[in-house]
C-alpha cells in the first residue's frame, strides 16, 4: 500500500496504490495525520491504483470526509476502479462523496 499526498489548485490529493486492508490500514492514518492538522481546503482522494478497499479503509474514508465537512469542504472520489467503486456504492460513501473523473 501506497499513499502520496499533494496540494495542487488548493485541494489536497490523496493518491492511493494497492489494497487498503486492515493490515495497511495504521500506516495509512500515520501517513494522513498531518491532513487533519489542516482546515483549509477540499480533499481529493485518488483511487486509480487502489486495488481493493476494506471496512477498514472506509473508516478511513469517512474520517477524510468527517473532517472537510466540518470544516466547510468538500472531500472527492478520484477514479475508482469498478470493484473498488461497488464496495464504495454498498457503503453510501458515493452518496457523501463528490465524484471527479
Amino acid at each position: 500500500m501506497t499513499t502520496i499526498i499533494s496540494e495542487t489548485e488548493g485541494r489536497i490529493v490523496v493518491a492511493l496504490s494497492g489494497d487498503l486492508d486492515t493490515a495497511a490500514c495504521g500506516q495509512v492514518e500515520r501517513d494522513l495525520a498531518p491532513l487533519f492538522e489542516r482546515d483549509d481546503c477540499d480533499i481529493v482522494v485518488d483511487c486509480a491504483e487502489l486495488d481493493y478497499i476494506s471496512s477498514s479503509g472506509l473508516r478511513i474514508l469517512l474520517n477524510i470526509y468527517k473532517h472537510v465537512r466540518k470544516n466547510g469542504h468538500k472531500a472527492y472520489l478520484r477514479q475508482p476502479s469498478d470493484d473498488v467503486k461497488e464496495v464504495l456504492q454498498i457503503g453510501g460513501f458515493l452518496q457523501l462523496f463528490e465524484q471527479e473523473d
